[in-house]
């Protein structure tokens, strides 16, 4: 009973707007650690049992139905974070659609793979055996399901019962992986199955908490899909460019340089993506928050959310940098030791874009995507030129100084937008106040005490 009147209070959108946005941050941040912890044992099931290779194509395997994915999605998850915060559809109409759209979409998009693998009759597809491809498409309907709620969650600002998905979204892999492993033994393929295993019982954990917010159903009106295409389809572009951006090196490393480097490319990034959960989980609340407060109220909370953002992304970076190289040859074996200049070079390019992810979530409120999209598609052109001059000299390595100039140039296009454009200031943005750090600390106490 403590636990669930514990889950109740967080779940309800707080009175004071900047106390509520920490604590719901607070609850985020401490479950996205504790998915760093089921992602990091992930990883070193995969790389242990499967080796720098195995591990590559793993890596590729999973990347292409999340490519495909957020194709398909058209920026639907963004939409109903929107509509709901901002009260212009019920959560009825949004879960209906959701489910739709999941189902019409998601199974739209693997019957094109399989056709294609079919009627080509391809032995391999982007460079890894289609068996590989045609089990993790399997996961396209689930894995838009889980997109779409996962939205109405966060528009509704029921921050636990999001972050309970997020964690299934990180805890099932594991627990699917190592039972894998000991029922098939050190197979790619069963590592891919658990995957796709994984991403159908999200969508459960998803649908069972959707349901406490509206009926579930499927509903496809004509007039309510085009209100969130309008909405979505920027932030969809955007979305789309951003993951192109910091996602598609993953297949020329492996068309100019081999899965070997995937793999190595891939336990680096891992590791260094690590620094970016403290922007995901302010981000996340971030977005209603500024969509349903005025816009003077809102530019003060992006402050405090970016000051305290910059400054624990340099910590937590400057710590990584230091423990990479022994980090990785503890958890993953000597086999991945190279794996740490992935680390040492994505870094900055990973603080910067920590500060991109808050002011899209900034610009995601204030219904102002077309800037992020500029932003965005400066990074995706960035990062496709240099990798095509910087892979095939260097493999993964010049993958990731790609990666943190383009982060770079998204940042900054985004921070000139937002300081021309509102009331905020470059200053009050990025220098940490005490104030700032001295709230955290309070509300992540109270969150450990409650819990």
């Amino acid at each position: 009973m403590r636990l669930q009147a514990f889950l109740n209070r967080v779940a309800q959108p707080a009175v004071n707007p900047r106390a509520g946005l920490v604590s719901s941050a607070s609850l985020t941040l401490a479950t996205r650690v504790a998915a760093f912890a089921f992602s990091l044992a992930t990883n070193v099931l995969l790389a242990r049992s499967l080796g720098p290779e195995g591990r590559g194509v793993y890596a590729v395997a999973v990347l292409i139905p999340a490519l495909i994915g957020l194709a398909l999605q058209l920026g639907l998850g963004q939409a109903n974070v929107y509509h709901l915060s901002k009260r212009l559809l019920d959560a009825d109409e949004l879960i209906g659609h959701s489910f739709a759209l999941a189902a019409v979409l998601g199974g739209a998009g693997y019957l094109a793979v399989w056709g294609y693998i079919t009627l080509t009759g391809a032995a391999t597809f982007a460079g890894i055996g289609t068996p590989y491809v045609l089990v993790s498409c399997l996961a396209l309907p689930f894995t838009l399901l889980v997109i779409f709620l996962q939205g109405v969650l966060n528009g509704a600002q029921r921050y636990a019962l999001w972050n309970s998905v997020l964690l299934t979204q990180y805890a099932s892999p594991t627990l699917a992986l190592a039972a894998a492993l000991i029922f098939f033994g050190t197979s790619t393929l069963a590592a891919v199955v658990a995957w796709t295993a994984s991403t159908a019982i999200t969508a459960a954990v998803a649908t069972y908490h959707a349901a406490s917010l509206g009926r579930l159903g499927l509903r496809l009106r004509l007039a309510s899909l085009k209100q969130l295409l309008r909405f979505g389809l920027v932030g969809y572009l955007g979305s789309l460019t951003s993951f192109v951006n910091y996602r598609f090196d993953v297949l020329l490393v492996n068309a100019f340089a081999g899965a070997r480097q995937v793999g190595l490319y891939a336990v680096g990034t891992g590791l260094a993506e690590v620094v970016w959960y403290l922007a995901n989980a302010a981000g996340i609340v971030l977005a209603p928050k500024v969509a349903s407060t005025e816009r003077e109220q809102g530019d003060r909370m992006t402050e405090a959310v970016c000051r305290v953002v910059t400054l624990l992304a340099l910590l937590s970076g400057l710590v990584l940098a230091i423990a990479a190289p022994f980090a990785v040859v503890i958890f993953f074996g000597s086999a991945f030791a190279e794996s740490a200049w992935a680390v040492w070079l994505l870094l900055p390019g990973i603080v910067t874009f920590s500060i991109a992810r808050v002011l899209s979530m900034y610009l995601l409120g204030r219904d102002r995507l077309r800037v992020d999209l500029l932003a965005s598609f400066i990074g995706l052109v960035v990062t496709l030129v240099l990798d095509l001059v910087l892979i095939p000299r260097f493999g993964f390595r010049g993958a990731a100084v790609a990666s943190t100039i383009a982060y770079t140039c998204t940042m900054a296009v985004d921070l000139r937008w937002v300081v021309r454009n509102s009331t905020m200031s470059l200053e009050r943005m990025v220098l940490a106040r005490p104030d700032d750090l001295s709230l955290l600390v309070r509300r992540v106490r109270q969150s450990i005490s409650r819990g």
